[in-house]
């Protein structure tokens, strides 16, 4: 009877790791140029931002656009925007990540390029500030969204 209880303990304790995991994803603009970024379909900021922050995704690749403010600059598509970790180890695999991505400026063109990946660091929350402030011009630099 112990052997089954330690048993459908491990099993639930499996399960409820999966669901954990959930990744955050930035991109940003070297140039600051201002965009509007649309993962899945989902229009994310509705006001073009130099810096986009995505917290707690559950997705592991997403099919991402990058629409500038400018419109004269051609839109970015990757139709597999890796966010996960690469790796075959299957402890690493499972953690949840920070990736960066930014936007650089080669020869006129505008790209979309890997940054950094890392292993989240999770807060508490009683840790975490959240500063917002709608009458400077800073605001309008940065948005962070809860997935």
């Amino acid at each position: 009877m112990k052997n089954l209880t330690l048993a459908i303990l491990f099993v639930a304790t499996t399960f409820l790791s999966f669901g954990q995991i959930s990744h955050d994803l930035e991109i940003f603009s070297e140039d600051g140029l201002k965009f509007t970024l649309i993962l899945n379909g989902r229009v994310l900021n509705e006001e073009p931002m130099s810096n986009v922050q995505i917290l707690n995704m559950d997705k592991d690749y997403v099919s991402a656009k990058i629409k500038f403010e400018n419109g004269d600059i051609e839109d970015i598509v990757k139709k597999n925007l890796q966010i996960a970790n690469p790796t075959t180890d299957e402890a690493s695999r499972n953690k949840p990540v920070t990736t960066v991505y930014k936007i650089v400026e080669k020869k006129g063109n505008y790209k979309l390029r890997f940054a950094s990946r890392s292993d989240k660091k999770i807060q508490p929350k009683e840790n975490v500030i959240v500063q917002q402030n709608a009458s400077t011009e800073s605001s309008k630099v940065k948005i962070v969204i809860n997935w």
